[in-house]
């Protein structure tokens, strides 16, 4: 069988600029054409081979002929070959500049003031506490990790730097197991969530309906080996929980709150924290009422009730369940409704009332909600957000209205990666 060849070109390419996804833009040396260089840093000299594909093009840097004086030695040995990690080769100036630049570019953008950004709050790395892996099983050797850099092959991960070490011991145990659970080149996934009483995790595997009792018991082992609180097999919405010891929960000022491991939470224990604490400093000292758009379990809904009642506004059924079933240890009252606020926003007579709107959109941001907030009587906005471009977006509607963005507050909670998480002040014009 003849297979087709990819073109392939060489060159050599200036760096002088990072774009919004931590990659080098720079000029090459013979063309002046752009290049897009992965793992690379302005002022560096690169030699670079350039895949050309039907509607793309890819760089690869195969020789740095100058390095940045910003370059360091990456921590973990899978960096630019696994897709997690995009940053590691920047040393910490360089890495909260960066991570500032995407807040402060995204204001600009959009016309904003980039000097309301109060600077960023670096937390821990090594901390994540959800990861999704995939695995498959080639010849008598398991491969579990992280998808290769923009590639569907599999990393086969033997070290994480990102992941909570709670979450990286078991790496080893499961593919002993996946070597009875796994027939060759079958493939599976596995959901991982480090919870408040332990580990929770989901296995899905290619192909498979329901496991053999052989296989169920070699992952119960597993699991009770390494104290699990929980392991559930899944397949569509058949559920068999293999092993158990404990109803997995998080915990929000001091609350309890059931998770599962699809369950959305912040990256990391010190994330949720640190922002509840954030918005708690900043809210208005007279807040009577405040409404928590996209609640979720209760990140910044069961810490606001301590101060204030509280309703909110959530579209995942099992998150507002569970935050339900928790509401009532909240200091004041949490009135919850089921709503989809991307095609049924708040109207301005629903807001009225509010003196406090907390909101906390998906990445996607809250285009449709904003228009009406900006028209809106509160007295104050607090926008937490994980994407700095629809953040902007959704703050020049705001600063077109009714309000004035006093603050911008960056949480780096994405360890290595060009993602960061915004909250942002707002308050209402006289």
């Amino acid at each position: 069988m003849n297979v087709k060849s990819i073109p392939t070109t060489i060159g050599q390419s200036t760096i002088f600029s990072l774009n919004s996804d931590g990659e080098g833009v720079g000029i090459d040396a013979e063309s002046s054409q752009n290049t897009t260089i992965p793992f690379t840093l302005p002022g560096e000299k690169v030699a670079y081979e350039c895949q050309h594909f039907k509607k793309k093009k890819k760089y690869v840097s195969r020789e740095y002929i100058t390095k940045s004086a910003d370059r360091i030695a990456p921590v973990c040995k899978h960096f630019t070959h696994c897709g997690g990690c995009m940053l590691q080769h920047m040393n910490a100036t360089m890495y909260r500049d960066f991570k500032q630049a995407q807040i402060t570019n995204a204001l600009v953008n959009e016309g904003l003031d980039p000097f309301v950004v109060d600077g960023i709050t670096i937390l821990p790395f090594g901390k994540r506490r959800r990861a999704n892996l995939d695995a498959i099983r080639k010849g008598d050797e398991i491969f579990l990790g992280f998808h290769r850099f923009r590639s569907h092959s599999l990393v086969n991960i033997q070290e994480c730097h990102t992941m909570d070490p709670a979450l990286t011991r078991l790496l080893e145990p499961l593919r002993e197991a996946f070597l009875i659970v796994l027939e060759p080149f079958q493939k599976a996934k596995v959901f991982f969530t480090l919870t408040h009483v332990g580990v929770d995790m989901s296995l899905e595997v290619q192909g498979i309906a329901e496991l053999e009792e052989s296989k169920r018991a070699a992952l119960k082992a597993f699991a009770k080996k390494m104290d699990v609180a929980r392991f559930v097999f899944r397949h569509r919405k058949f559920i068999d929980v293999i092993h158990q010891i404990a109803v997995p929960v998080v915990q929000f000022a001091g609350i309890d709150v059931t998770v599962d491991a699809y369950s959305f939470l912040q990256a990391t224990v010190e994330s949720d924290a640190h922002l509840a604490d954030y918005v708690l400093a900043e809210l208005i000292p007279d807040a009577e009422k405040i409404v928590d758009l996209f609640c979720g379990r209760g990140t910044l809904s069961l810490p606001l009730a301590s101060l204030a009642p509280v309703v909110g506004y959530e579209f995942d059924k099992p998150a507002l369940a569970a935050l339900e079933k928790a509401a009532p240890e909240a200091g004041h009252s949490i009135d919850l409704h089921l709503r989809d606020l991307f095609n049924e926003p708040l109207t301005r007579d629903e807001l009225k009332g509010f003196d406090v709107v907390v909101i906390d959109p998906p990445r996607a941001g809250a285009e449709a909600q904003s228009l009406v907030l900006a028209k809106c009587d509160a007295k104050q906005i607090i926008y937490v957000s994980c994407n700095p471009e629809t953040f902007a977006r959704d703050a020049r509607i705001l600063t077109q209205g009714n309000f004035a963005l006093k603050k911008v507050h960056g949480v780096d909670q994405f360890a290595w990666s060009p993602h960061i998480e915004v909250v942002a002040v707002f308050e209402r014009l006289k």
